[in-house]
């Protein structure tokens, strides 16, 4: 039975049609790091990489962060709308096919007075959708948020590395070459430095955040 694009509602065999896919944008050029789009291909860092090597090793992402992308992360964080998250799991998953299947995923937590307003952990249904689609061990509670932290958006720059710091717990040693950590968005990557080092911290030796957005700065 042919599905119907969560967009424009036309005939498609998964959640965006084709035409609505090209509303996903990549940079040309992109750190290797952190996948900031850089102007052109004169260096594969960017000077932030370059100063502060963050504790994850790249990023994935499916597309840069503006309009619609950010409506429908907004819709799916704020508004309830969780077919959105269907969206930003099949949207992310042509860029994981490179990896290793063997290679599982953990959702960045929330903390449980956030679950408890919101209801439902945004990064752990794109996780979940991933992990069946994929066939990937799907580990949902290896970093648990012990640190009841604000929300980024609504803080400086320089105030986000301090609001996230200490934030993050693995309950448990992780013995993971390798391991997916899948967010909705990325903004100046605070909270994945963070969760990142809180992994590492745990035993696992690489740390690849996948993303369904990435901002432009």
């Amino acid at each position: 039975m042919m599905r119907r694009c969560s967009v424009c509602a036309s005939p498609a065999p998964n959640a965006l049609c084709q035409a609505c896919r090209t509303l996903l944008v990549k940079p040309d050029f992109s750190c290797l790091n952190c996948g900031k789009p850089l102007p052109n291909d004169d260096s594969d860092t960017c000077g932030e990489c370059r100063t502060s090597q963050p504790a994850f090793d790249a990023v994935i992402y499916a597309s840069l962060y503006q309009y619609p992308i950010d409506h429908w992360v907004h819709q799916l964080k704020f508004g309830g709308q969780l077919t959105a998250a269907q969206i930003m799991a099949e949207a992310l998953i042509p860029y994981l096919e490179s990896t290793d299947v063997n290679t599982p995923i953990i959702p960045m937590p929330l903390h449980p007075s956030r679950l408890r307003i919101r209801g439902y952990n945004q990064a752990a249904i794109i996780a979940k959708i991933i992990a069946e689609k994929q066939n990937r061990r799907l580990l949902q509670n290896a970093l648990i948020r012990t640190k009841a932290t604000k929300m980024q958006a609504e803080l400086r720059e320089k105030q986000r590395q301090a609001n996230v710091a200490g934030a993050f717990k693995c309950p448990e040693k992780l013995n993971h070459e390798t391991v997916l950590l899948i967010d909705d968005v990325l903004t100046t990557g605070q909270t994945l430095r963070s969760a990142a080092k809180t992994l590492k911290k745990a035993g696992v030796k690489t740390v690849i955040a996948a993303v369904f957005s990435r901002s432009k700065g």
